[in-house]
């Protein structure tokens, strides 16, 4: 009994590593999982691959491994604003009011960054010819 106290103990602490995200964080996560998705994309780009294509979620959770599928059409139309990120399903909570659901299907999730966080992940993306 007193080890499923602790299991449960330790579960919701695990929960709350995501409670009150600061925006750096959030945005640092984002511009991680864009890169790796860049680099996704190039190669799919090299070997003339389209249809559905592997893309990582870019939520909030550092330890989010789940896939999205998307054309090269859609990551695009999402990459076309810096501030955008593509989600799974249900991950766009876990940005804690840094983000907005810009649209959603059955697949993935558009959010836009706000504020503290918009701002860092526009210099932080990799397209940007500023930096």
């Amino acid at each position: 009994m007193g080890a499923a106290n602790e299991r449960e103990d330790s579960t919701a602490d695990a929960g709350n590593e995501l409670d009150e995200v600061p925006a750096e964080r959030v945005a640092r996560n984002n511009a991680a999982f864009r890169v790796a998705n860049e680099e996704i994309r190039a190669t799919a780009a090299e070997w003339n691959m389209d249809g559905l294509l592997p893309a990582l979620c870019e939520c909030a959770d550092p330890h989010c491994t789940t896939i999205v599928r998307v054309t090269p059409r859609q990551y695009e139309a999402v990459r076309s604003d810096p501030r955008w990120f593509l989600n799974a399903p249900g991950h766009e909570v876990k940005d804690q009011g840094w983000a907005h659901v810009i649209s959603e299907n059955d697949r993935f999730v558009v959010v836009e960054k706000v504020g503290e966080a918009g701002n860092l992940a526009e210099e932080l993306d990799p397209r940007n010819t500023d930096t």
